[in-house]
């Protein structure tokens, strides 16, 4: 038997309640999410190569990687791959407003790449996704950089056909 008065098991089953959707509730706050871009590879035979993302993602942590892939439907600008000598900082190819939370991965999908070779003008084939792994929180109304160093093999530019293999050398997060 319950010794407390009826209007007190009220009181208590209003704050559970209360507590319980608090905590299950999704997050419903906004942070801004920033993807930097700088290409490893120097000046060389290839003077520039300009790629386009057609699709990113992020993946919200916790989930399978089946499920919890966030779209930016943001356009993405067309960026040089090599970098410019006088460019100090990476392009920003996307900045985007984003649930807060946790984020563990990106995919970026790519089309339209182009190679400037002297005054040839190189179209390749096989853009690949790229995918990579960090850990990010973007808290309520903060903001969250990810920034992917790309590597690409120049001699596959240059072959017959052209395709391009790149890879993420490395993520940083801040």
């Amino acid at each position: 038997m319950y010794l407390y008065p009826g209007w007190r098991r009220v009181i208590f089953v209003a704050v559970l309640v209360v507590v319980l959707i608090i905590a299950l509730a999704p997050s419903i706050t906004q942070g801004t999410i920033k993807l930097h871009i700088y290409g490893l590879t120097p000046h060389g035979v290839i003077d520039h190569l300009y790629v386009k993302f057609a699709n990113l993602q992020f993946h919200t942590y916790g989930f399978g990687f089946g499920a919890g892939w966030f779209n930016v439907t943001e356009t993405t600008p067309t960026i040089d791959l090599i970098p410019i000598a006088s460019q100090f900082l990476p392009q920003i190819v996307a900045s985007a407003q984003i649930t807060s939370g946790r984020y563990d991965a990106i995919r970026l999908v790519m089309t339209n790449s182009t190679a400037l070779v002297g005054s040839s003008r190189v179209s390749l084939s096989n853009t690949p996704t790229l995918n990579a792994n960090f850990t990010l929180p973007i808290p309520p109304n903060g903001f969250g950089d990810v920034l992917l160093l790309l590597s690409f093999d120049e001699s596959l530019v240059l072959a017959n056909p052209a395709v391009l293999s790149i890879q993420v050398v490395q993520t940083s997060v801040v």
